[in-house]
């Protein structure tokens, strides 16, 4: 059996944008619609070329798909299908009867520490895998950017981490690698002003402190330059911009983790 062959399809699915990486080739689609379900037929098209491979597929999802919630503490250990009641529950209660319709994956903390639920559309999710197996794909995973990216920081990460794409913000902050706070907004052109100020309102929202070192990570934003930190709020932040290619523009970026 070649090497090739058994090399995973990567697929990145972002707003009006589809990339696919596997074997030899890559591909980039676009449209204008936004919406996720609007991603499906150009995914459709490019799979009908037989020169992806099909045996593992890795979808990565912008975080603009996805929905995360930081529970409260259970305060004792729960089993798999308590752990999944409680997420959706938090979902509910922030999102009301729309988060019905979310599929939900749970990522286990220490029982002194919240959950951290993700949810996706649960109806998209069904329409991708059914279009995925259609297409002869097997092993299939489906991951939200942050699950996949957060993989690199070190188990016992302390501080903040923000992960930045076209739009989309993801802040997430620890204590002894255990997650304390989760937050997402939108993002403008004005995105290297807004987010100390935003930083600083989060970090005033957390049981416990945090401590001040930010880690931004940015996907497809092209070279990210400084953060317009004002000196009223830069007191004991320090900002650290991880490695990225800033010759990579949108989807591109997140089919590459």
């Amino acid at each position: 059996m070649s090497r090739w062959s058994v090399e995973p399809l990567h697929i990145a699915l972002a707003p009006g944008e589809v990339a696919l990486l596997g074997g030899r080739e890559s591909r980039l689609l676009a449209t204008e619609a936004r919406n996720a379900a609007s991603l499906l037929p150009l995914l459709d098209e490019a799979l009908a070329d037989a020169v992806w491979p099909r045996r593992r597929v890795e979808v990565v999802l912008s975080q603009q798909f996805v929905r995360q919630v930081l529970t409260p503490p259970p305060g004792k250990a729960l089993t798999r299908a308590e752990e999944a009641a409680l997420v959706a529950a938090s979902l509910r209660e922030i999102y009301g009867t729309e988060a019905a319709g979310w599929r939900v994956a749970v990522h286990s903390q220490p029982p002194h520490a919240g959950l951290v639920g993700a949810a996706i559309d649960a109806d998209f999710l069904q329409q991708l895998e059914a279009l995925l197996m259609r297409h002869g794909c097997r092993t299939i995973a489906i991951t939200p950017l942050a699950s996949r990216a957060v993989q690199r920081l070190p188990a016992r990460f302390d501080g903040w981490w923000i992960a930045v794409e076209p739009g989309w913000a993801t802040l997430m902050g620890a204590i002894g690698g255990v997650w304390q706070h989760v937050a997402a907004q939108p993002l403008d052109a004005e995105w290297r002003t807004a987010l100390p100020e935003w930083l600083a309102r989060e970090s005033e929202c957390t049981a416990a402190p945090i401590t001040r070192q930010v880690w931004l990570q940015p996907f497809g934003l092209g070279a990210v330059g400084r953060i317009a930190t004002d000196p009223a709020m830069a007191d004991g932040w320090h900002w650290h911009t991880q490695p990225h290619d800033a010759q990579t523009h949108g989807a591109t970026a997140l089919v590459e983790i």
